[in-house]
């Protein structure tokens, strides 16, 4: 529970070391289906649903420190000593502010195709870029009317499939994130608006970032290993924003690579 609301998680398959599985917007842990049998063939695998997603309780206000402290609290409930976290997209920022808020508490980080941003440098353009966040939270909340707030969060998702993503793989993420309540969807976009995520305090623990896309982001590699030191930076190109369900192999295999690397 965090703040008497219940959290679901599920454990599966036992090890020294336990993997702690964290979804990104919208989601919910069954976007790691293609992770836990294999992965949890030599870790204890975690997976939970976020506040407001899949089968945790819903919370009136919804942050990305909220997330964090619920992966804490599952982390203490499941008596999971220095785990390895795993965050998808927005669950990557999840597990980057679980490190700032729990120094030395993880293990390593895994970051597949994760949402961490380098903001513009003046105060005025970051400015605009929360305030512009702020605004496309807002077209997937309650106020809208149900098809044009699906259909916002379609034209969103779209942006994120690459060439080779198949159109059941895209109707299932699709049906998923439509699962998610509205409130849930508008106030979880919401969370990424706030500036004081976005300072550049760098993290001294084992770090692998995975992203996926058409083509590397420029000097984004550069730009993480300010912020991560012992940084492993892998690009997959032609994979989707969905990497661990389009291409779970390759994805599993670079995950356990870095594992087995830092003895892990």
């Amino acid at each position: 529970t965090l703040e008497g609301k219940k959290i679901h998680y599920t454990s599966t398959g036992t090890g020294s070391h336990t993997l702690i599985l964290i979804h990104g917007w919208a989601c919910d842990s069954t976007f790691f289906s293609e992770q836990i049998k294999d992965l949890s063939s030599t870790h204890r695998v975690i997976t939970l649903d976020l506040p407001g997603h899949g089968q945790s309780a819903s919370f009136d206000k919804l942050s990305i420190d909220l997330f964090a402290r619920a992966v804490e609290a599952v982390r203490l409930q499941a008596k999971a000593a220095n785990p390895i976290l795993i965050g998808h997209s927005m669950g990557a920022t999840v597990a980057r502010q679980h490190a700032r808020l729990y120094p030395k508490t993880a293990a390593a980080l895994i970051l597949l195709d994760g949402s961490i941003f380098q903001l513009p440098p003046g105060e005025q353009d970051r400015v605009r870029w929360s305030e512009s966040i702020a605004n496309l939270a807002k077209s997937f909340g309650p106020a809208n009317e149900k098809e044009a707030r699906e259909r916002s969060v379609s034209v969103f998702l779209s942006n994120m499939y690459g060439d080779n993503t198949s159109r059941e793989l895209r109707m299932q993420i699709l049906r998923k994130v439509l699962a998610t309540s509205p409130s849930t969807a508008q106030g979880a976009m919401l969370a990424f608006a706030d500036l004081s995520l976005w300072r550049e305090d760098p993290l001294d623990l084992p770090v692998l970032a995975i992203r996926a896309g058409k083509q590397q982001p420029p000097r984004e590699a550069d730009y993480l290993k300010g912020l991560f030191p012992r940084l492993q930076y892998k690009f997959m190109p032609g994979v989707s924003h969905f990497l661990m369900l389009e291409k779970p192999n390759e994805v599993n295999a670079e995950i356990n690579i870095f594992l087995r690397s830092n003895n892990l």
